[in-house]
């Protein structure tokens, strides 16, 4: 009971869009990344996780990268500790293959927009994986999937959240957040936070150097319901993150965005609309302690400005109509640098227009989804992308589902300026799957097989540099959850095939990984233990195979528990790496060892 006050509570503090479409169960999650407008979980025929609020804040999760890594079909390493780079590996595909938003709006830039691993974790509400791809919806970078970090929430209740938590290495965190709702049916949101370590040698072998991370944000937002169909809303988030790496000694990465979004949605019962404007002020720094922040040698400005006309007909309780459009546009400043040296594409700006039509019918046990989009890139001429889908329920809790698409992805301005040959990554996916829901437990099974043509590899070399190469990428995913007494357990087995035409393995992606999830409350206490085994992998993409480019199998703990003072009162702690495994999950970078960390959170 105390915990879902607070999980209620928080929620409702963030800052907020508001979503006009068809009420479903209060018991039932909704989601809204699968076909970009609220639809039940049940319904959504593509694989699709949902992590919410109340799990981000019991398992204590520091940032995104602790929140993906208990995701089914995805694998996360990091050069190092708490800010510093992380990818995402989803069914084999990296990060670049994965269209990152938030609340709906791309971050993803082709100039370098900021990482996932900086999004301030303290103001997330959920988190929505979708995986498979997504270019029939969304466009470019959509190869893998899609991950929405949604801080919106339908319900708002007046109140305040007030957080802070220290840990190892010098690690302190303060968040707050606050709601007021007005007579003229208006709400204001109030959020904002810290976050500081002093680190530790990443580097193998050791520098006697610690790497350290900070990062601020804030956010403001205020949502008026003009009457019974429209409801409009602006927001603004700011963060901005300072990470210390190694590059021939210390070196200082800073990264700011500033981001406002304004849009305006409509329900007449039967139609759904949003129009959304959003512009971004995304600046990358690097430079050294000698040369300060003013005379960073690596500079990147970008500005990226994005429309989205959303719409979604229901002609029947039983067959709706999507369409849409969206454009961007992203410049590089003119002053750009790279390496002391002007970039190559400093200056330039990238034009994308996307126009994409939808429909989903249900005929009995029967459920067909499909989607085609044209997209018109300013660089790379037009590409159109299609998707079709469907889902068989041969009871209530047991379904067959089938899935084909394909999918792009434009090289990026740092690709570019390596090598100006390249092409654009293009992608053919199919997806079978099965949901069983038993007495005792529930099964998912998915088989999946990618075949990518032009995938954008970066080699290890002097320096390192970008080439196109065919490749194929299959597994199967299983997922398993059941309860013993007052325990959740949730089992992950994945088994992975990935290569290129050579015949060589894709650097840092496991053919084996399993997961255990066990989640708890008993009393007042919350209890949550993680257990993840990654397996034997290769370090570094190379073009030819190499026996030292190897890294080892590793198993991990983490362990988090919760007590509750009061209602309105709760204390947690949380230890990483329970067992102190000294592993790597990027050749010469050390994990972190053993850690700790607490927090106190009051509600008033």
């Amino acid at each position: 009971m105390n915990r879902s006050i607070l999980a209620i509570a928080v929620a409702s503090l963030l800052p907020s869009t508001y979503s006009l479409a068809q009420e479903v169960s209060v018991d039932e999650t909704v989601v809204v990344t699968a076909n970009r407008f609220e639809q039940p979980l049940s319904e959504a025929i593509v694989s699709t996780t949902v992590i919410s609020k109340q799990e981000i804040e019991e398992t204590q999760a520091k940032s995104l990268v602790d929140v993906l890594k208990r995701v089914p079909g995805v694998e996360v390493t990091q050069s190092g500790g708490r800010g510093h780079s992380a990818s995402v590996f989803m069914r084999g595909f990296n990060s670049k293959q994965v269209l990152f938003l938030v609340d709906g709006v791309r971050i993803n830039s082709a100039a370098g927009g900021i990482s996932f691993n900086h999004i301030p974790v303290g103001i997330v509400e959920r988190v929505e994986v979708i995986k498979g791809p997504g270019g029939a919806l969304y466009g470019s970078d959509a190869v893998a999937g899609v991950i929405n970090v949604i801080t919106s929430s339908s319900e708002s209740n007046e109140g305040s959240v007030v957080s802070i938590g220290v840990g190892s290495d010098a690690q302190k965190e303060a968040n707050f957040s606050t709601t007021r709702i007005f007579s003229n049916d208006g709400v204001l949101k109030l959020a904002g936070g810290f976050e500081e370590t002093d680190g530790y040698d990443i580097k193998d072998p050791e520098t006697g150097l610690d790497y350290g991370y900070e990062s601020q944000n804030l956010f403001a937002s205020y949502a008026h319901t003009i009457n019974d169909e429209f409801v409009g809303s602006v927001s603004v988030r700011w963060y901005d993150s300072l990470t210390e790496y190694d590059s021939f000694g210390k070196n200082y990465g800073y990264s700011e965005n500033l981001s406002i979004t304004a849009d305006v949605q409509y329900n007449s019962g039967k139609l759904s609309s949003t129009l959304r404007a959003n512009q971004q002020a995304i600046e990358n720094l690097d430079y050294t302690q000698a040369q300060g922040k003013d005379n960073a040698w690596t500079k990147k400005e970008i500005d990226l400005t994005s429309v989205q006309f959303l719409n979604q007909y229901e002609f029947t309780e039983t067959f709706s109509v999507g369409a849409g459009a969206d454009w961007r546009r992203e410049k590089l400043d003119d002053d750009a640098l790279s390496y002391g040296s002007p970039d190559k594409l400093a200056g330039e700006s990238r034009d994308t227009t996307g126009l994409y039509l939808s429909s989903d019918l249900r005929l009995g046990s029967l459920q067909l989804t499909g989607s085609v989009r044209h997209d018109k890139h300013d660089s790379y001429d037009e590409h159109t992308t299609w998707s079709v889908g469907s889902r068989y329920h041969l009871t209530e809790s047991h379904s067959f589902r089938a899935a084909l698409g394909t999918s792009f992805k434009a090289p990026s301005y740092s690709d570019l300026t390596n090598n100006e040959d390249l092409e654009p990554e293009e992608a053919t996916s199919r997806e079978i799957g099965y949901t069983g829901e038993f007495e005792s437990f529930t099964l998912d099974v998915t088989a999946y097989d990618n075949d990518v043509d032009n995938l954008i590899i970066w080699y290890e070399g002097s320096p390192w540099y970008p080439k196109n190469v065919d490749a194929e990428l299959k597994g199967i995913e299983i997922t398993g959850s059941f309860n013993t007494w007052f325990v959740h357990h949730t089992l992950v087995a994945e088994f992975k095939d990935h290569q290129d035409s050579a015949g060589n393995k894709l650097a840092k992606r496991a053919d084996e990984n399993y997961k255990w999830l066990m989640d708890a409350s008993y009393d007042d206490f919350d209890l949550n233990l993680t257990y993840t085994y990654v397996g034997e992998r290769q370090g570094n993409p190379k073009e030819v195979s190499d026996p030292n480019n190897e890294l080892p199998s590793v198993s991990l703990w983490d362990a988090s528990v919760g007590y509750w003072i009061s209602p309105e009162l709760v204390v947690r702690a949380r230890v990483d790496n329970l067992t102190n495994e000294k592993y790597q999950t990027t050749l010469s970078y050390n994990a972190p060892e053993r850690r700790y960390f607490a927090n106190l959170t009051y509600q008033f």
